[in-house]
């Protein structure tokens, strides 16, 4: 039995890749390692004057299922609690279909490049 593998990389200030297999395994660390990233930015976007952008490249990920999508919208949701402004860029094509199944591709298009 072979382990799915994935990891979130720094590539600059604002920048970070998503490599590797990215589904049900995998999600909960890549999220948790997206919430220990935003750690410095303080919660509550609604006091914080000053926003940040950030850009997660997924063009490393190799394979992905519904949990990539489910992880796109938690990364959403925690960036939008500090005032980060967040993008993808280089979606894979199988989360876009996974979206436009659920009704929600015009969402995600939106939070990509």
């Amino acid at each position: 039995m072979q382990f799915s593998q994935a990891e979130i990389k720094q590539l600059d200030q604002q920048k970070y890749n998503i490599s590797g297999t990215v589904d049900f395994s995998t999600v909960p660390g890549l999220i948790q390692r997206v919430i220990d990233l935003f750690k410095p930015y303080k919660k509550s976007a609604a006091t914080q004057s000053k926003s940040h952008k950030l850009t997660f490249d997924l063009a490393p990920v190799t394979d992905c299922d519904s949990a990539g999508l489910a992880m796109m919208l938690e990364i959403f949701k925690q960036a939008h609690l500090r005032n980060i402004h967040v993008h993808f860029e280089n979606m894979p094509a199988t989360l876009l279909t996974i979206a436009k199944a659920y009704g929600i591709e015009s969402e995600i298009r939106k939070i990509c490049k």
